[in-house]
């Protein structure tokens, strides 16, 4: 009696579940080509202009403050640099400073530039990352609330199906409360997806400038295989060296420029200037600063205004050398703190970007295992989701030959979705994995 009545009750659960509202759809479908796939999802909302990822990109970068002062930066110090270059110019002709020191200071000039104009791209490349992350975020909360409403949808039904179960003592009320806190439960993840949305919209218009809510975005997301041809070692190395290109530029005109001995420092307040190799600043050469400052103090004489006017001459010629003596004395003093002190900034500058370089290689093949990681699990997953779909084929039978009912049906087609947002997730994941890869410094701004 119990199984007729247990029959009885599926037929009209069967019966009530064909009028539902919801549309069995089955899940995403993942085609291959070549390196290339595209996961695909209806995106569009009737009535609304579509906002691409391309527009939504270019938005960005002219909504962007920092490549805006970027753009000034460069614009201001190319100015600099021909104002320095006249100043420099204007030196050599008097004596001021050396040809040397005129070309370091051209070739720190250049090198200053063009390091500005590549933050400049550095920051362009952050920003379309920052842009995509977001864009992506906005597409995916989207995703996860229809997800949700649909769940709620079933559960709905699900409580009324129980509810006349119950009625009919098929079911107990602990199956009813059980249902309703799945509902529930359902509702906050609901609600929690809405708010994150709302904080991905707000950010997106800070970003871009756009309000999203008028758009209708893309939900296709591009995966390309990225692979590293021959050695790991030799592509981190070359991307880390181009990312410090300009650092280490100036680290090695510093360093070359203090180590030939042809180059000189000029002291500029004695009477005659002075030219002084670096490599000749020695300590014993600054001692024989010293005693002729000695030298010519002890020669100023005591007697000199009751004496004649050349007595007078002399001592006042006295004072002037022994003035003369101790203004080069400090100078080179103050030049051979100056060397030691750029000598040593040198070398503690070229060991920290070696030890730099060390740590972002360590660090970048550790995101390569990652990325490798990823790749496995994307592909598995694809797997996954083509074995999903050959079930779901088979249930959509079985649900129109009365086998299983509507509500079951559906049930599995939206749990499918959640392989369709893993899916999402981990391509998401890996693109962000290969731009930190072959951009490093978007992954160590």
């Amino acid at each position: 009696m119990r199984k007729n009545i247990n029959k009885l009750v599926a037929f009209a659960i069967g019966i009530s579940v064909m009028s539902g509202s919801i549309v069995p759809a089955f899940a995403v479908d993942t085609t291959t080509q070549n390196t290339s796939t595209i996961t695909s999802v209806q995106s569009q909302t009737i009535g609304q202009p579509v906002l691409t990822l391309d527009d939504a990109i270019k938005a960005a970068i002219s909504n962007s403050e920092t490549l805006t002062l970027d753009e000034q930066k460069i614009s201001y110090q190319d100015k600099i640099n021909n104002v320095n270059e006249k100043l420099d110019d204007f030196s050599v002709d008097s004596n001021t400073i050396s040809d040397e020191n005129k070309n370091l200071d051209s070739d720190t000039a250049d090198i200053t530039l063009n390091q500005l104009k590549q933050q400049s791209d550095f920051d362009e490349d952050k920003l379309i990352q920052k842009t995509t992350k977001s864009y992506n975020d906005i597409v995916t909360s989207q995703m996860k609330i229809d997800k949700a409403t649909k769940d709620l949808e079933i559960k709905n039904k699900e409580l009324n199906d129980t509810k006349l179960e119950n009625s009919l003592g098929v079911v107990t009320t602990t199956d009813l409360t059980a249902t309703q806190i799945q509902i529930e439960s359902l509702q906050n993840q609901q609600k929690s997806s809405q708010n994150a949305l709302k904080d991905a919209q707000y950010s997106f218009k800070v970003l871009t400038g756009k309000d999203v809510t008028q758009y209708s975005l893309e939900k296709d997301i591009k995966y390309d295989v990225f692979k590293i041809d021959g050695s790991v070692d030799e592509y981190l190395d070359n991307a880390i060296d181009n990312y410090l290109k300009y650092k280490t530029q100036l680290i090695q005109l510093n360093k070359d420029y203090y180590a030939d001995d042809s180059n000189s420092i000029t002291l500029t307040s004695a009477p005659d200037p002075k030219e002084y190799k670096i490599s000749d600043l020695t300590n014993e050469q600054i001692d024989n600063y010293k005693d002729a400052m000695t030298t010519a103090k002890s020669e100023i004489g005591t007697e000199n205004t009751d004496g004649t006017l050349a007595d007078y001459i002399t001592y006042l010629n006295s004072v002037n050398n022994y003035t003369d003596a101790t203004t080069t004395y400090a100078e080179a003093l103050a030049a051979r703190v100056m060397y030691l002190n750029t000598k040593l900034g040198t070398y503690e500058s070229e060991t920290a970007l070696n030890e730099a370089k060390k740590t972002y290689k360590e660090s970048l093949r550790s995101l390569y295992t990652n990325l490798l990681t990823t790749e496995d699990s994307i592909n598995t997953l694809k797997k996954q989701i083509e074995l999903n779909n050959k079930q779901l084929s088979n249930a959509k039978l079985e649900c129109d030959l009365g086998l299983i009912t509507k509500s079951d049906y559906n049930t599995q087609v939206v749990s499918s979705e959640d392989l369709e947002l893993q899916l999402r997730s981990l391509i998401d994941s890996y693109n962000t994995l290969k731009e930190d890869i072959q951009k490093p410094w978007i992954a160590f701004s």
